[in-house]
């Protein structure tokens, strides 16, 4: 009975060790040899990574209480168009307000938005979207004309929001031709 025990016990050990050794082979990838002995060069991809054809691009920002939607249209990598397609905060929609602060507020938004009108290149898209992040500062401050509204600044509009949007509209791709 001992010797059977024993037997059993190393039957036991033995099979895993079965299994790790006959296991699949590692695959050998054999690197790429460079024949002049230098390092190869990488093209560096920079982040992000938009593809910036010609069309529409449509981006949402949402957090409960904020919700933005825009719109974008490129034309030769240039940004020709913005439009705010929605904008609700705390379910009031800014787009119908007709009276202040809250007209002041979405005037605010689109002149943020028109901030972007003219960049070209995701370099350039993206220095304007950093000017939008947090409260709008330098030349995107600069673009908004509505500047108080009722106590309400264009530094309080947080047009990073908008920024979000728009980073989602090109990280989306193209909506249309």
């Amino acid at each position: 009975m001992k010797t059977k025990v024993i037997v059993l016990f190393v039957a036991l050990l033995m099979v895993p060790a079965l299994l790790v050794a006959c296991g699949p082979a590692e695959e050998v990838v054999d690197e790429p040899v460079n024949e002049t002995n230098e390092e190869a060069v990488q093209p560096e991809a920079t982040w992000p990574v938009w593809d910036l054809r010609d069309g529409d691009y449509r981006g949402h920002f949402d957090d409960r209480e904020h919700n933005v939607s825009v719109q974008i249209t490129l034309e030769n990598e240039e940004i020709v168009d913005v439009s705010l397609r929605w904008s609700y905060y705390d379910g009031i929609d800014y787009r119908a307000a007709e009276e202040d602060p809250l007209q002041g507020i979405q005037q605010q938004h689109v002149e943020a938005l028109e901030y972007l009108i003219g960049a070209t290149g995701k370099d350039e898209i993206v220095e304007r979207l950093e000017h939008m992040e947090g409260n709008p500062t330098g030349p995107a401050l600069e673009a908004i004309e509505t500047q108080e509204v009722d106590g309400f600044t264009a530094a309080t509009i947080r047009s990073s929001k908008l920024a979000s949007a728009v980073r989602d509209a090109f990280n989306r791709g193209r909506y249309r031709e």
